[in-house]
């Protein structure tokens, strides 16, 4: 052998070595920075989250605000005490989440110092309004206000582009990383099975002489494709999870993400049939959302918690040809052969959102425990983080008490409204209902008692409105309700008809019935009685004004100007 040959022999083993070290490196590394970007991405999200907390906090302050001014209620008094309590926290917050961003951080700064300034007007105003009236509350009230107001909302806007620009970069630097993995499953393998034909080679050209040797290389040479074949399996895996990452955090609905991850599991894991299913807000039932292949053991659509031993140890649980506790869910024999089944719990933030199951006549997929586990999790941190995103969309916009719409609801859907009943040369009419002798019963029978009977109001509302109405609650006592599409004589019969049955409604509070109540109900039409908000509203409130003097339990309908 040359010393040319013996050197090649030498350095061959380790330059393979090292190039598949290095892939794994590189690898490992881009896994890392593509769980980075993931939180960084997270992170972004949670700060104009709460952004957008900052300025509905404060848009329901404002409102409380006024409503007090409006009416002198204690009730809007309290509402406005309990939403400017902790805006200086979530503002204090915010500036904690982007401490890392100077430019953000200044942002937030003046964020600060403009609530607190806006705070203190607001609050002010309240304390004229107490002790010197109205007029002099409304004078209290000018352009320093509104300017601080508009820096406030100018701010926040800025924040939120700035994050949303962010959210943008990060999610391209997510999308470099993949790149650089399929770079290197494309390039980096083929180098490697470059250097390992030439090292086969070498090691063949000597075996020729040497039988001994000749078995031994082909042993090491078994371990090396081996180790191939495991790197491709692993390069590909991380491929494919990582672009299943990226589309989860796209993902605006719970079915996108579990249709997402059936399509993920079914590629990587084509022996296996599966199920994946949810937990009910209830908590007594997990129904199954969806389900691929021919499952080697059946297992209903809906089942209890309880069945699964998954579920209820919070963990990984595989049945293997009838060894060891089997699932209720699962329909198969105690010691059925050639069965295999795994149960994945999906929980997230504390909480239990379903479990994944998977079976097969082929025990192969339970190698890929990790692979499964993996998919699990981010599909419940998925779910996990659109559940949320819904109870906050729900609260911005849901009264709590009653289940209908809020005022700031009403404000936005009102304009929408009119633009395109105005488009379409459609007629609309707006209804103001207000609890008869609300007050009384409200000091007769308790805060509890009035808050039955709220609620009972809306569950009634809601009821008798179409599809397309608007149902909110104005603030107390009072409501609207918005009839896209409705003349003033289709208004007037539905008026009558709540007017009815609200005569009718019993309310059950603390086992008993409460006394039946009355509404008075103020009716406005657009065009005529207006064309904008503003108008439309002021006029039902003069006809529900003109309804309360006449009488109350009656609708009146405003007198077109």
């Amino acid at each position: 052998m040359t010393s040319t040959r013996r050197l090649a022999n030498q350095i061959g083993p380790l330059l393979a070595i090292l190039i598949f070290t290095l892939i794994g490196v590189a690898v490992y590394l881009c896994a890392n920075t593509f769980t980075r970007d993931a939180q960084l991405v997270s992170h972004t999200n949670e700060v104009i989250g709460r952004i957008d907390e900052v300025d509905a906090r404060l848009r329901d302050t404002e409102a409380a605000q006024r409503g007090f001014l409006l009416t002198n209620r204690v009730e809007y008094l309290a509402d406005y005490r309990n939403a400017r309590e902790p805006l200086p926290k979530l503002a204090g917050q915010l500036c904690l989440l982007v401490r890392d961003n100077r430019g953000q951080l200044a942002h937030c700064r003046m964020l600060q110092a403009s609530l607190q300034t806006r705070l203190g007007q607001m609050e002010h105003t309240v304390q004229v309004f107490q002790y010197q009236g109205l007029a002099e509350a409304q004078a209290a009230i000018g352009a320093p206000a509104l300017r601080v107001s508009n820096e406030i909302r100018q701010t926040v806007q800025q924040m939120g582009a700035v994050e949303r620009g962010l959210l943008l970069q990060r999610a391209r630097s997510s999308e470099a990383s993949a790149n650089l993995l399929r770079a290197l499953a494309l390039l980096g393998i083929p180098l490697g099975i470059a250097v390992f034909v030439m090292v086969y080679g070498l090691l063949r050209r000597e075996n020729r002489r040497r039988a001994k040797a000749e078995n031994e290389t082909g042993d090491a040479n078994a371990r090396l494709r081996d180790t191939i074949g495991e790197l491709q399996s692993r390069t590909a895996d991380l491929h494919e999870l990582g672009i299943y990452a990226s589309m989860l955090q796209s993902c605006v609905r719970g079915e996108e993400a579990v249709a997402l991850a059936s399509d993920l599991l079914q590629r990587l894991l084509p022996d296996a049939a599966g199920s994946i299913y949810r937990i009910r807000a209830s908590r007594d039932y997990a129904e199954e959302s969806t389900r691929w292949g021919q499952p080697a053991a059946a297992s209903p659509q809906m089942l209890a918690p309880e069945d699964c031993w998954g579920l209820r140890r919070s963990r990984p649980h595989a049945w293997t040809n009838g060894e060891g506790p089997c699932c209720a869910h699962v329909h198969a024999d105690a010691g059925a052969a050639g069965v295999h089944t795994l149960c994945v719990p999906m929980a997230a933030q504390g909480n239990q959102l379903g479990f994944l199951y998977l079976s097969s006549a082929n025990a192969g997929f339970l190698e890929r425990l990790d692979l499964i586990e993996t998919a699990t999790e981010q599909l419940a941190m998925a779910l996990a983080n659109l559940g949320l995103q819904e109870t906050l969309r729900v609260q911005s916009i849901r009264d709590p008490m009653t289940g209908l719409f809020n005022r700031r609801y009403l404000e936005e859907s009102l304009g929408r409204e009119l633009a395109r009943c105005k488009r379409r040369g459609l007629p609309l009419s707006l209804l103001m209902l207000d609890l008869d002798h609300f007050k009384r019963f409200n000091d007769q029978h308790g805060h509890a008692g009035g808050d039955a009977l709220l609620a009972g109001f809306g569950a009634l509302l809601q009821r008798l409105s179409r599809p397309e109405d608007i149902a909110c609650r104005y603030g107390g006592e009072e409501f609207t309700l918005i009839l896209p599409e409705a003349n003033a004589e289709a208004a007037a019969e539905r008026a009558e008809a709540i007017r009815a049955a609200v005569e009718d409604m019993r309310v059950q509070h603390l086992g008993r019935d409460l006394p039946a109540v009355t509404v008075s109900i103020g009716l406005s039409r657009m065009p005529e009685d207006g064309g904008s908000a503003e108008r439309l509203l002021r006029a039902a409130d003069e006809a529900l004004y003109r309804a309360k003097h006449a009488g109350r339990n009656q609708a009146a309908i405003a007198v077109a100007s």
